[in-house]
């Protein structure tokens, strides 16, 4: 019988469901159902958990009725979603309350507390990461501080997957990728860090027992299978966090190659054998989806971000003629770069940090800035200089990845991998070819798709991604560009480093 596996991706917005052949190794259908997502305050953002359920249910009905499929030749269901939420559930995993999700920032007043307990240093060799307000560990400790009661009634905290796992199967669960990311795991040893848990008086019974992603937990109840559309009986494989689960299904399997995901926010990652760290802790890691290897990763806020705010910024028509604007943009810095730079005379500099910055340099205070403008600098000027900004700064990142892990051969995903002129600019600042695959924006349900054809015994390992989503285009370095940006880079990292202090003072100024 032909079969299937079926993918739901939890983002922040809504749940992507895709079906995926097994046959043909191709995408089968998708669906989205979304949701709202709730800000009661500044900082504070929060989901409804049982919207997930709904979109899950709604999303899997649909996918089924508009694939012509049978239920029965779906082999199994698997997970890729947001990470770092905060969702307390009683003994039966009803939620006590909305999930704080990954960006809703009320623990900031946790972390002098925890680095009360473990200095940066230690949490970061330790935890693999160097912690924010936005950790689910200082969430949980601001939920025990301002909600006790619900504290106290708290059997388990789950992230969002885990919860629809417990939804299909009854059963508690999560995996290491989530885990890793919660800054409470000890990721040398694979299990959570029990002196961490004893100081903040987190009873360790209420962290759900941790597996690869690629376990299959449990099967769909008899209960699930009614309101899911789903044949009961139906394997479920635990799947993994999105960024984790994009990494596989970005085709990176295995030590030496990377990938960058080039969207509105951006970042470079690998896999390896061990554990890495970097000596400025520009990147943080995870355990990788099989358990057994780890990720590392450095993450920027502001790529795509940034050339959308100074498109809408220099073309007041932006929103009504995005693609025409988008195209013709991309068409005239292309067209600069075969005409041996032309283009952006004046050496503009952009520095990227329009909302702060986590990798490379950790600084919330930084701002997004242009050096070098002069009178003869034109709106063109500043949108190549937008997309070299991103480039060097996504080289600081791969340059401290590549300390700990060598040389990494770079594929590039992503909405921003299908602007031409982006890529030729970022392999030219790389000094490297890079590839970009088949598949571009699907590479987070693909990595859930492995998950649950690993789990049931349909594909033999990781690897096969080279099959499902192989390069298909490569982009090569240009000599005379490469030269040039040599010269630009160190002077686009002093301009940072100069401005340190003025970014400090311009947070001081009141009123």
């Amino acid at each position: 019988m032909h079969t299937y596996l079926l993918a739901h991706d939890l983002g922040t917005s809504g749940d992507k469901a895709v079906l995926f052949d097994t046959e043909t190794l191709s995408i089968a259908g998708d669906v989205v159902k979304g949701y709202t997502t709730y800000y009661p305050q500044e900082g504070w953002v929060e989901h409804v958990p049982e919207d997930w359920w709904s979109a899950v249910c709604d999303s899997s009905r649909l996918l089924i009725e508009q694939s012509g499929i049978k239920p029965e030749q779906i082999a199994a269901v698997s997970f890729s979603a947001i990470m770092n939420s905060c969702l307390p559930v009683d003994t039966q995993g009803v939620p006590l309350r909305k999930a704080m999700i990954w960006c809703d920032q009320r623990g900031i007043s946790s972390i002098p507390k925890l680095y009360a307990f473990a200095s940066e240093n230690t949490f970061y060799e330790k935890t693999g990461h160097r912690l924010n307000g936005t950790y689910a560990v200082a969430k949980m400790l601001w939920f025990r501080d301002h909600e006790k009661v619900l504290f106290d009634k708290t059997y388990m905290f789950l992230q969002a997957k885990d919860y629809i796992v417990h939804k299909l199967t009854g059963i508690f669960a999560s995996d290491y990728t989530d885990a890793s990311h919660l800054g409470i795991l000890d990721q040398k040893n694979k299990c959570y860090w029990k002196e961490l848990l004893s100081y903040l008086e987190f009873p360790l019974a209420k962290f759900p027992p941790l597996y690869p992603s690629t376990s299959i937990i449990g099967y769909i109840t008899s209960e699930a299978a009614k309101e899911t559309g789903l044949r009961e009986g139906t394997p479920v494989v635990i799947g993994g966090g999105d960024g984790c689960c994009a990494t596989a299904g970005a085709g990176v399997y295995r030590p030496g190659l990377g990938y960058n995901i080039l969207g509105t926010s951006s970042w470079n990652g690998t896999i390896s054998d061990s554990m890495l760290t970097d000596p400025e802790k520009v990147t943080f890691s995870f355990i990788y989806l099989d358990g057994k290897h780890y990720m590392a990763l450095g993450t920027m806020q502001s790529a795509g971000h940034s050339l959308e705010w100074l498109l809408r910024t220099v073309y007041p028509d932006f929103e009504t003629n995005k693609k025409e604007i988008f195209d013709r943009v991309n068409t005239e810095i292309e067209s600069s770069l075969t005409k041996k730079d032309e283009g952006n005379k004046s050496n503009l500099i952009y520095l990227p940090y329009l909302m702060g910055e986590r990798s490379p340099w950790w600084n919330s205070n930084a701002r997004g800035c242009f050096i070098g403008l002069n009178a003869s600098t034109t709106s063109f000027d500043m949108l190549r200089s937008c997309m070299e900004g991103v480039a060097f700064n996504l080289k600081v990142i791969l340059d401290a990845l590549e300390v700990s892990a060598g040389p990494l051969e770079m594929r590039i995903i992503g909405g921003g991998a299908r602007n031409n002129a982006w890529l030729k600019i970022i392999a030219s600042v790389w000094d490297r070819t890079i590839s970009v695959p088949k598949y571009l924006v699907e590479a987070t349900s693909l990595g859930a798709i492995l998950c649950a054809g690993i789990g049931v015994g349909i594909f033999p390992d990781f690897s096969v991604i080279e099959k499902i989503n192989p390069s298909v285009k490569y982009y090569e370095p240009d000599r005379v560009l490469a030269k040039k940006y040599k010269q630009l880079y160190p002077i686009f990292l002093n301009g940072y480093h100069q401005l340190i202090e003025v970014f400090e003072q311009l947070q001081d100024v009141k009123g």
